[in-house]
């Protein structure tokens, strides 16, 4: 979740209302600093979650598998979340 705001009197005021509960804790970075951020897009574990993304993506691979296309074997699954999971840990290690 990314929220906006100014800091007024040593304080941030957020650019709009949010329903986080009283006493949660957050983090918050100079917009610059933000930007120099990396963003990751979904479907990249590190991306926030997007529930609609998430919904529809699972509509196309029904579709998929509906019309025939074949999926990956079970051998192959595994091999794609290993190499998921190889990118993500160097991309760790860099920060």
């Amino acid at each position: 979740m990314k929220l906006l705001g100014t800091i007024v009197n040593g304080r941030v005021e957020l650019d709009t209302p949010t329903d986080l509960p009283e006493g949660t804790r957050v983090v918050s970075l100079k917009a610059e600093e933000f930007e120099d951020q990396e963003v990751y897009e979904y479907p990249h574990p590190m991306a926030p979650y997007d529930r609609e993304k998430e919904i529809a993506l699972l509509r196309e691979r029904i579709a998929e598998r509906d019309a025939g296309v074949p999926g990956l074997s079970v051998d192959e699954a595994f091999a794609a979340v290993d190499a998921m999971l190889d990118d993500w840990a160097v991309a760790r290690k860099r920060t």
